[in-house]
């Protein structure tokens, strides 16, 4: 049988995170007694682990593999899951326990895929060995439709694929070679200006007064300076998307050191939260924002793979300065602290963590267009070995951002990145030539 690519990968992913679930739920508040028994079971959560992390190293970066890749794919996860049954065939503390398929998403429960139909069967209650030999069965049968749709797509069509950079919490310039966090002041509407500078005027007092009282207080050193960078952004005019996103990190955090805290602090606090919390809210990107984050679906593996790229993405800058200023990786680790958000606010920091990303390849695709415009003109020596040199790395780490997010950048409304990933791939093979 041949199927979308995403729907394969998602009956995978979605199986591996059901059977490590199925696994460990039994124990989660009362684990096994005999050390033996303990010990097998965190043999067969690392295993399902292994699996997962096999499979994501072939298909991870790659939306669309060639039939040799999602080959290679399913070898590797063939092999785990072979070896897993080996091992636990006999193992009842494993092998028979009630195999429990994840809460599917609401598109999921509307539209399940014939595999997800045959994991959900009522009629059934499937215990692991027998869950994993139907998912054996499909990883032998099931193939991939690609639609190869970029072979004709070129550089020059990045232009009309990438849009301008998205309302985020963070935007980017490319100046000299390197990527640079762009500083734009928060714009509100011309009718609310004189109301919206007066009421930051008194935030900032308020701000002022209540790190004052913290510093006098014995507090946890953690939400002074939480609440000491939410006020460096309202001083300095920061980014609207990020202060929002900041101001409910601090009331978060609040809530949970509020015990430690003398009433009337507590109270300075709420009313710092809810002034800002209105301030924000007099800005039309928030609210352009807030809608779309409110909108998205993603799930946990989604946010899981956001999480890594972002890591990877901070890594590679930190390594390479001369191809970013330090503020850059600074401040994508600071969006990607937001995703440890409980409950609703993790959507906004998700969709916010997704919307930078989009923007860093953005700044550098624009920026690497308009390079090879000049080269094409004769306007930039074409032989610069230090300037390719540059581009060459820009656009890897644009190539590592744009694969990285996935599944997660559609889901977010973004299906250019996919499209983007694929050409800068080719481009970048070009350029190294």
């Amino acid at each position: 049988m041949a199927e979308g690519f995403n729907e394969a990968r998602r009956n995978i992913v979605t199986f591996l995170s059901s059977l490590r679930q199925s696994i460990d739920r039994p124990f989660r508040v009362r684990l096994p007694k005999e050390a033996g028994d303990r010990e097998r079971l965190m043999q067969a959560i690392m295993m399902v682990e292994e699996a997962r992390i096999r499979f994501n190293m072939y298909t991870r970066y790659q939306q669309e593999p060639s039939a040799d890749e999602w080959a290679a794919a399913r070898q590797e996860l063939v092999k785990v899951v072979n070896l897993f049954a080996r091992t636990y065939a006999v193992d009842t503390l494993i092998s028979d326990r009630r195999f429990i398929f994840r809460p599917l998403l609401s598109a999921e429960r509307e539209n399940p895929t014939p595999f997800m139909q045959k994991m959900l069967d009522p009629e059934k209650s499937l215990p692991v060995m027998e869950a994993l030999a139907i998912f054996r069965e499909y990883l032998e049968q099931v193939g991939v439709e690609s639609s190869n749709t970029q072979g004709s797509l070129s550089f020059d069509d990045l232009e009309h694929i990438v849009p301008q950079q998205q309302v985020a919490p963070v935007q980017f310039d490319v100046v000299d070679g390197r990527i640079v966090v762009s500083q734009r002041a928060p714009k509100a509407g011309e009718a609310d200006r004189a109301n919206v500078r007066s009421a930051l005027e008194h935030i900032r007092g308020s701000g002022e007064q209540l790190i004052n009282n913290l510093e006098n207080s014995n507090c946890d050193k953690r939400l002074l300076e939480s609440v000491k960078e939410l006020q460096s952004q309202l001083v300095s005019d920061g980014n609207i998307i990020k202060i929002g996103l900041t101001n409910l990190a601090c009331s978060v955090m609040s809530a949970q050191f509020q015990p430690e805290l003398p009433d009337a602090i507590v109270g300075m606090f709420n009313a710092y939260n809810a002034s800002i919390s209105l301030y924000v809210a007099q800005f039309p990107e928030w609210d352009q924002f807030t809608q779309k984050a409110a909108a998205i679906d993603l799930d946990e593996d989604d946010i899981a793979e956001l999480d890594i790229t972002a890591g990877e993405i901070v890594e590679g800058l930190t390594k390479n300065p001369a191809l970013a200023d330090a503020e850059v990786p600074k401040t994508i680790t600071a969006v990607r602290q937001f995703l440890a958000f409980p409950g609703s606010s993790s959507k906004r920091a998700a969709f916010a963590l997704v919307r930078t990303i989009e923007n860093l390849v953005s700044s550098i695709v624009r920026h690497s267009m308009g390079f090879f415009s000049k080269t094409a003109e004769k306007t930039v020596d074409a032989g610069s070995t230090a300037a390719s040199k540059a581009i060459i790395g820009l656009l890897g780490i644009a190539l590592m951002s744009a694969s990285g997010i996935g599944s997660a950048a559609v889901r977010a409304g973004a299906p250019w990145v996919k499209q983007a990933a694929e050409i800068i791939q080719k481009q970048i093979e070009k350029v190294a030539e």
